[in-house]
């Protein structure tokens, strides 16, 4: 049984994420009965964002509450692609700047 339910929409919204929040994501099962989706649940696992990572969240909690009833689910997850060669070396490019700016020193264009 469904005890509450809330989809908010925003419009024009997009999701804003600071170095390292991945870390503070919660999982998609926070104790028993109680499951979260969306584009900022478990974000250490799927490397997807926005609507995908909310979609592929929303699979994995209705995976968990089957589990846990002792359900069968045959939904799978295909994991997103790795980077490619030119993202990863544009990734380490971005580390190694962010790592050279004192912190709180803030780039403007």
């Amino acid at each position: 049984m469904v005890v509450d339910l809330s989809v908010v929409r925003a419009k024009n919204a997009v999701s804003c994420f600071c170095v390292n929040s991945a870390s503070w994501s919660p999982d998609v099962k926070l104790s028993e009965g109680l499951y979260m989706c969306g584009d900022w649940v478990d974000r250490t696992g799927h490397a997807s964002w926005s609507t995908e990572k909310a979609v592929v969240t929303g699979i994995q909690a209705a995976n968990a509450v089957a589990d846990d009833c002792h359900l069968k689910s045959n939904v799978s997850i295909i994991q997103a692609a790795s980077d490619t060669l030119q993202l990863t070396a544009l990734r380490q490019l971005a580390r190694t700047i962010r790592g050279a700016i004192p912190f709180g020193l803030e780039i403007k264009p």
